[in-house]
């Protein structure tokens, strides 16, 4: 039997079924990263509404969400592995959108810190469950590309979403903007919960099932796994620092309003994101018949190679200028991003891959989406009494030194990882 056959054994879905999954999940990433991302567009004007320091807002952007996504998210995904993921990823999406909403109605520091915690619960349940679902749905020299749409619902998410909250706030106020967007991902948990069928597991039912830590032990053992963990964790600490901020960078050293912040960072990241990761899923399903381990290079040469591109970006005296050079960094930083978290499921077993994801969006959750924003936010009150306006843009060319540090430990996981892949069970064995 070949792979696609028995990709179609295992799910009881044909090849329009199969799209028709990845399309529905593609449009949960969507909303899930629009909802992540809304404060960032909206940060100037709850700043001014609720008096509140950029140290404050780096914890409401980064820590309040991280919190709880981080700490649920193991848990969580041990019941997608050994229970069903749709109905997990249905009940997860309803409670972000519900929090969502609710976090357009708060009145003080307090309030908004527990919001948007309410959404990091949330969305713990998200990525894990969709990517176990989709390595079961899709062979392995289709699963790179299948996450990398995946993930471009993300992408269109950070941008399209960016584009839609920033003339949301601009001519209804910030916190309309959130209940709207909140209210219109509540039907899509419907449609993930009666349309999309739980694929059928090939491991034995007489194994008893594995304990987390077990599984978790296990994981952090094998060398090339832990060493793609710490590279995109440090990767998200930069990227989700300077996504988190790169708003208003432009806010305040260009002047710019919302609403041309949105369009303008949004059309970036969009094109270039979503580019760059349809370009890595294309042409790591072709490198990887050579060579598995082409799932960690590529990140290794794309991450290191966009670096001087965001220093650029930092630097540049022109709005229009800095938003065509951070298009293209973001088209490299996203073909790696992509390959790497595909590269995660060729890294375990099947009972095993939504808890490894997790281990994964624990990691960068903590650094990335919790210790980034706050970690710019932070330098940027310290360097304020030296630079002035300016003390955002030095905090962020700080932070982006950490995508070396990330480069370095890709090809790390790479000196690890063995060379052969099998089509029926991916795990990698480590040296």
């Amino acid at each position: 039997m070949n792979p696609i056959n028995a990709g179609e054994a295992r799910t009881g879905e044909g090849l329009a079924g199969r799209w028709y999954v990845l399309g529905v999940l593609t449009f949960v990433s969507f909303f899930a990263y629009m909802d992540r991302m809304a404060i960032a567009i909206l940060i100037e004007p709850i700043k001014a509404d609720l008096d509140l320091t950029d140290s404050q807002l780096g914890l409401i952007s980064g820590l309040a969400f991280a919190a709880f996504y981080a700490t649920l998210g193991l848990p969580l995904a041990r019941l997608a592995d050994r229970g069903s993921r749709v109905k997990l990823l249905s009940l997860c999406l309803f409670i972000w959108s519900v929090m969502t909403a609710i976090t357009g109605q708060t009145r003080n520091f307090t309030q908004l810190f527990l919001a948007r915690m309410g959404v990091g619960v949330g969305e713990a349940g998200c990525v894990p469950p969709a990517h176990s679902l989709l390595a079961d749905y899709f062979p392995l020299h289709r699963r790179g590309l299948a996450i990398s749409i995946f993930q471009s619902g993300a992408t269109l998410g950070l941008s399209l979403g960016v584009i839609m909250v920033g003339i949301l706030g601009q001519y209804f106020g910030w916190r309309m903007a959130l209940l709207i967007i909140g209210g219109a991902s509540v039907p899509l948990a419907l449609l993930v919960a009666f349309t999309i069928r739980e694929p059928l597991r090939t491991h034995s039912s007489d194994v008893p099932p594995e304990r987390a830590l077990d599984a978790i032990g296990s994981l952090l053992r094998r060398r090339a796994f832990l060493h793609l963990a710490i590279a995109y964790s440090l990767s998200a600490g930069c990227l989700n620092g300077v996504g988190q901020w790169f708003p208003a960078l432009f806010m305040r050293s260009f002047g710019l309003s919302i609403a041309e912040v949105g369009a303008w960072i949004g059309t970036a990241t969009g094109i270039g994101g979503v580019a760059g990761l349809l370009t890595g899923g294309l042409i790591v399903g072709r490198l990887v018949r050579r060579n598995p381990r082409w799932e960690l290079w590529l990140p290794a040469i794309t991450y290191g190679t966009s670096v001087p591109l965001y220093f650029l970006m930092l630097f540049s005296s022109s709005a229009g200028v800095a938003i065509a050079i951070k298009l293209l960094a973001n088209y490299l930083a996203s073909i790696g991003g992509g390959v790497a978290l595909a590269a995660i499921q060729s890294l375990t077993e099947q009972t095993r891959r939504a808890t490894a994801v997790s281990i994964v969006l624990f990691a960068s959750a903590l650094f990335g989406t919790g210790f980034g924003p706050f970690f710019v936010g932070l330098l940027s009150d310290l360097l304020m009494p030296f630079a002035g306006i300016e003390s955002l843009r030095y905090a962020l060319l700080i932070t982006c030194a950490l995508l070396l540090w990330s480069t370095l430990h890709y090809l790390l996981a790479v000196r690890h990882a063995n060379s052969k892949v099998a089509a029926q069970d991916p795990a990698l064995a480590m040296a």
